[in-house]
């Protein structure tokens, strides 16, 4: 991740928690994933990981965006992937969140940042 998209997502999910993110310590932040044909069947390299979550990523069978993202929708947690700690698993849901981010329209983004606060402040109430 570059350092213009590292301080974009901090700065994006510090509004949605209200955490600075890189400030705390296993922080978890909730976000939909929607995706159209063309997302689904992006490579996974898309998304610039670092060599261990994606070598992770690969040798549990997932090439593509779409396979990544149906399988964290339908509970496998990636924290459960061989070789895929925790700073790993971070990684791969802040490049996931990054690409839906950029993916969006610029007139939808703003929308799409409520409904993600609106998420996070309704799991924080139950917590």
């Amino acid at each position: 991740m570059s350092e213009n998209q590292s301080l974009a997502l901090s700065q994006i999910i510090e509004q949605i928690t209200g955490d600075r993110v890189h400030e705390k310590k296993g922080g978890k932040f909730f976000f939909n994933i929607y995706l159209n044909s063309k997302m689904s069947e992006t490579p996974i390299e898309t998304l610039e990981l670092g060599v261990r979550a994606y070598n992770s990523l690969k040798r549990a069978g997932y090439s593509t965006i779409g396979e990544l993202a149906e399988a964290i929708s339908s509970g496998t947690e990636i924290s459960k992937i061989r070789n895929c700690g925790a700073k790993s698993c971070r990684e791969i849901m802040e490049k996931l969140f990054l690409y839906q981010y950029s993916a969006l329209p610029q007139e939808k983004r703003v929308g799409y940042v409520k409904e993600v606060v609106e998420l996070n402040a309704a799991r924080k109430k139950t917590s």
